[in-house]
């Protein structure tokens, strides 16, 4: 038999699991030789390896649409893609395992080496595919369960569409739009319609007017202090906010300093319950891991992957499920009892005892759906651990693992359950009554929701209305009246955004088909980051001046701006799944069209200025190294500039935009050009040149 593996890790594990000793660069006995890749041995050609005037980049060489896609070897893994394509020679008539990572993406390098090799033996060849940890145990159950690969045919057609179709919309559209700009823009697929999200929400909180409003809050003096607020009845969407000329807030401005008790008039409760939050799949694992530790997602991936692959701890983390199957309660039940038995009595910097203690055994049963459904589980079940990690984990391994760890127990815990509480209360004086309401919870049992699992709850605790009865008469500690305003939508973050990559909804709120896989969002959230089309500021993503630049002059395009909607690539990532030829040809008609039917006129970049020229009035803009007037072009050019640096400190667009209304930079570390020795100061403008103002106040 041979089996082919995607990293040499893995054939190692192999290797150690069957007994098979080194030889070369593969694994070898009479029974097995095993040989591994190093990820994509082969790549797509590039438009010149078709025909090599597409060498040169022009529109009369648009569009790019060869025939059949073709592959060449990655010019850095030659090598090894040769000591593959010996061990296929040697072992044309053996049975094969393919053994690649057991998703979309390892599918697709298997089928490219297969192919490549020329293998022929397709009707006996088998697929290794499982979740766990890749122990000695696990590998030899998962070769004796191997089912044919032809099982797995939809992986392999779905992940060469996808490659062909990202070829045919990156070459093609990169080229169209860099031609266009005079600068080189990289277009994707799915990165291109995630940046247009990011260029979109961006546009909205900068144009966002926001509305101002007053809310009046009565503090009650209960078993523990609760707050209701002033009902507006002439505001039915938001009865809590008053404009300024509303006659009741006049009233009760006037009246707020002798309100002195409030009575109960009404209470509504409504039992709820929540279950605990379902395992962890890659991309719940990535938002958790952002929103505690800002990890990003590629970084969390990588760390995962080193937890399950080095440290076999963890399960195999590329899943897009947040179930186990149905056969897996033994498994469970297995890791639940190892689990406990480690960490009882133990404590960490990273959990503690009471994220075991409630956790429920008798919930590891067939019947628990939320825990056990094979109907739901796609591909490899949820994350979970799979043993008690090693002494030598990092710091930030110890936080991925501890994350998964605390969920699996959490999932076994209790329902939180408590009753939601809406109330009305007069608040009065000797002379005026006015009608108050206020929601709130009463807590009946905490469950799963202690203050150790505090992290699983991402919204603000609701305040605690317990004890409050109704016809009761409580004192009024205070009345306050607030001006508030609207808010603009938040700035997308790494999270949101895998939220949005793994469930887009449409205007009508209506669940779209996810984008990308769970191995590949990080990755294409990455591109966006490496590309320098959006930075991040905290936890916030930010679109670029490049950013910008691209989207706005790709939706100058009808056919593509269409294109780089979130519905419209959902819709693509349907037809990937309904029907790989019909998606393919779909992609090709398109970039036939947006190619030659673009009607775009060519690009110009439109510097921003930062203010006006002291010496002349022109525009002042940003250069490569200085800032410039923008008439020194003109028949008396004017000469005035801005270096970037100034005796070793930066000037930013910031620091020019200040001193262009005569304002003095923040003091800045310098540096003597003479001396070599450091002095503080800022930055004026004095005369049409840039002044030093110093700590002492001499200028």
């Amino acid at each position: 038999m041979i089996i082919l593996t995607e990293k040499p890790s893995v054939a190692r594990a192999f290797a150690e699991a069957l007994g098979v000793p080194r030889k070369d660069s593969f694994w070898e006995n009479g029974d097995y030789c095993i040989v591994n890749a190093l990820g994509h041995l082969l790549e797509d050609y590039s438009p010149e390896d078709y025909d090599p005037a597409l060498k040169k980049w022009s529109l009369d060489g648009l569009p790019i649409v060869p025939d059949a896609v073709k592959y060449k070897p990655v010019e850095k893994t030659k090598g090894q893609l040769a000591v593959v394509k010996k061990c296929f020679d040697l072992h044309k008539n053996d049975h094969l395992l393919l053994a690649t990572d057991a998703e979309r993406e390892g599918e697709l390098i298997g089928a490219e080496i297969l192919h490549y090799v020329g293998f022929k033996n397709h009707s006996s060849a088998r697929r290794f595919w499982v979740s766990e940890a890749l122990t000695p145990e696990v590998i030899k159950a998962g070769i004796k369960n191997a089912k044919p690969l032809s099982e797995y045919s939809s992986y392999r057609e779905q992940g060469f569409a996808r490659q062909h179709a990202d070829w045919l919309a990156g070459m093609n559209l990169t080229r169209l739009v860099s031609l266009k700009s005079g600068k080189l823009l990289h277009f994707g697929r799915v990165q291109t319609a995630l940046l247009c999200s990011i260029y979109e929400r961006e546009k909205s909180i900068i144009n966002f007017t926001p509305e101002y409003f007053f809310e009046v809050t009565a503090t009650l003096e209960g078993v523990s202090p609760v707050t209701v607020k002033l009902f507006n009845p002439d505001n039915d969407e938001f009865p809590a906010r008053f404009g300024k000329d509303s006659k009741l807030l006049a009233e009760i401005k006037g009246e707020k300093d002798f309100l002195a008790n409030g009575v109960v008039t009404g209470i509504e409760k409504e039992k709820k319950t929540e279950q605990p939050p379902q395992l962890f799949n890659l991309t719940a694992l990535q938002k958790e891991a952002h929103k505690q530790f800002s990890y990003s997602p590629e970084q969390t991936l990588e760390i995962a992957q080193a937890l399950y692959e080095k440290h076999k701890c963890l399960s195999y983390p590329r899943t897009p499920s947040r179930v186990m199957g149905d056969e897996n309660v033994a498994l469970v039940k297995g890791i639940y009892d190892k689990l406990t038995a480690a960490y009882t009595n133990v404590v960490s910097s990273y959990m503690e005892e009471e994220h075991i203690i409630g956790a429920d055994s008798s919930l590891i049963s067939a019947g628990n759906k939320r825990l056990f459904n094979s109907a739901e589980l796609q591909d490899h079940h949820a994350l979970i651990p799979l043993a008690s990690p090693p002494a030598n984990l990092s710091d930030e391994e110890a936080k991925i693992y501890y994350l998964v760890f605390k969920r699996f127990f959490t999932i076994l815990k209790p329902p939180y359950i408590y009753n939601s509480v809406k109330i009305a209360a007069d608040v009065f004086s000797d002379n005026k009554r006015f009608k108050f309401k206020g929601t709130g919870i009463e807590v009946l049992q905490a469950g799963w929701k202690t203050a150790h699992n505090a992290d699983e709850d991402e919204e603000e605790p609701a305040e605690n209305y317990a004890g409050i009865d109704k016809d009761k008469t409580y004192p009024v500690s205070s009345v306050e009246i607030d001006v508030k305003k609207t808010e603009p939508k938040k700035h997308y973050t790494f999270a949101s955004l895998l939220q949005l990559m793994e469930n887009p909804r449409n205007e009508d709120g209506k669940r779209l088909a996810g984008l990308g896989t769970p191995a590949t969002r990080g990755a294409i959230l990455q591109k966006l980051v490496d590309r320098k089309y959006v930075s991040q500021k905290g936890k916030n993503i930010l679109i670029s001046d490049d950013g910008k630049f691209l989207i706005e002059n790709i939706l100058k395009n009808n056919d593509l701006a269409a294109f780089i909607s979130i519905p419209e690539t959902t819709r693509w990532e349907e037809r990937l799944h309904d029907d790989t030829t019909a998606f393919l040809e779909g992609i090709r008609d398109f970039v036939r069209r947006a190619v030659t039917q673009t009607g775009m006129e060519t690009y110009r970049r439109e510097k921003t200025p930062l203010g006006k020229c002291p010496l002349c009035g022109g525009d002042v803009c940003e250069g490569k190294k200085n800032y410039y007037c923008g008439n020194y072009k003109d028949e008396k050019p004017c000469n005035f500039t801005i270096w970037k640096e100034i005796c070793g400190a930066a000037v930013s667009p910031a620091d020019v935009q200040a001193m262009l209304i005569n304002k003095l930079t923040k003091f800045k570390k310098c540096v003597s050009n003479k001396t070599g020795k450091e002095f503080k100061a800022a930055f004026f403008i004095s005369k049409g040149k840039v002044a030093f103002s110093f700590e002492d106040g001499k200028k």
